[in-house]
């Protein structure tokens, strides 16, 4: 016979608590959230559960207040049939009587008595509270379920055109395909038509291996053997050793920026360029704005490497400086991160283009292209419904 509070990471467990502590005839007093932790406090005292209802059932609820009402305004003779038969004064016979106006108005206040009463039937067993606090056994529509996977509300809304009439599996697949549509790149094929690919990122998302691998790609489908690897770094630093390495393995030039020729670039035809910013995205956006002022004639692709496992906040940033450029996103690094929902929400809202998946240990046939299909497959398999 106690008062105890319970505390745990959801409401689910606590309420599991709960019912282990004190069986089925538990009553919950309170819930909050405390620093993230989900506090419950119950009791399964005689005194606070015979006391407990009755001091709500004493509130002066609207329902109480407006029947009230209702009811002193309702004069005492509507509670007469309106249509009952009624002997005229001036004519001996029995007619019936047609509603005067008032008798319709108050007809008019006996149907809406009677409606919110049904109403308030439908919702007697309804429980209202804020969806970060629901338990899996409420949870049963798509937008809740959508959210406890972190996709973000925004998002939800924006695509509530794709699940909505349909149930939870067929809603969240059909969100998925929506989405995906929303993400992927409709211009990978340009990685395979272009003379110049520009790469780059920030430090540390894998630019130099990505560029190996476009390597490898490039001259596997389109049977090239002449392309270069130009390496783009500060003056202040030694060449890139890992991309140095890439071009013995693979057997592909290496070159500098500070001995690139432009003006014989346009000639050989052939050819086939791979920049690999090094440093920094400041460095990165810097050098590329000076090759665009060098020859403003000089096309280029660029890919934007994008570490998986970057959290939303830093995709914002990354994207708010190199959006002018629109370049394809290849996230990286996805054998040792996992691109969750919030990522690829921030992604999205945007308006950012995936091309490209790849990993980071092997560089022949490791470059998927993140297509509608191969970014709902991964969406299927690893959002889990929970």
């Amino acid at each position: 016979m106690t008062t105890q509070l319970f505390k745990a990471k959801d409401v689910r467990s606590a309420i599991g608590m709960v019912t282990d502590k004190f069986g089925d005839e538990a009553i919950i007093l309170s819930t909050k959230q405390n620093n993230g932790v989900v506090e419950i406090e119950a009791s399964n005292n005689n005194e606070v559960l015979t006391s407990f209802p009755r001091k709500k059932e004493e509130n002066k609820t609207f329902s109480k207040i407006f029947y009230k009402k209702l009811d002193e305004d309702i004069p005492s003779f509507t509670k007469k049939n309106p249509h009952e038969k009624i002997k005229n004064k001036f004519n001996s016979k029995n007619i019936i009587e047609q509603p005067s106006e008032q008798t319709s108005k108050d007809l008019d206040i006996n149907f809406i008595k009677k409606e919110l009463l049904n109403l308030k039937k439908i919702i007697s067993g309804m429980i209202l509270t804020n969806e970060s606090n629901l338990c899996d056994e409420l949870s049963n529509s798509t937008p809740i379920k959508l959210r406890q996977e972190k996709f973000s509300p925004d998002l939800i809304s924006m695509l509530s055109y794709s699940y909505q009439g349909k149930n939870l599996d067929e809603g969240r697949l059909s969100f998925f395909r929506e989405l995906s549509k929303k993400l992927s790149s409709n211009d990978f094929d340009r990685i395979l038509t272009s003379k110049n690919i520009f790469v780059f990122g920030s430090s540390g998302s894998g630019k130099s291996t990505l560029v190996a691998k476009l390597a490898a790609y490039i001259s596997d489908k389109k049977n090239k053997s002449k392309i270069n690897f130009i390496n783009v770094s500060n003056t202040s630093t030694q060449h890139s050793e890992t991309l140095r390495g890439y071009s013995r393995v693979l057997g592909f030039r290496m070159k500098e920026l500070s001995t690139f020729n432009f003006k014989e670039n346009s000639k050989n035809a052939d050819e086939v360029n791979l920049f690999d910013f090094s440093g920094d995205l400041s460095f990165s956006l810097k050098k590329i704005n000076e090759i665009k002022l060098m020859d403003k004639n000089f096309d280029f692709c660029s890919i934007l490497a994008l570490q998986s496992g970057s959290n939303s906040a830093m995709i914002d940033d990354v994207w708010s400086r190199v959006s002018d450029l629109k370049p394809m996103i290849a996230m990286t690094k996805l054998d040792e991160c996992w691109t969750g929902a919030e990522e690829l929400s921030s992604i999205a809202l945007n308006k950012a283009r995936i091309g490209i998946f790849t990993g980071t240990k092997v560089i022949i046939d490791s470059i998927l292209p993140a297509n509608e299909n191969s970014l709902s497959k991964y969406m299927k398999e690893n959002f889990q419904s929970v």
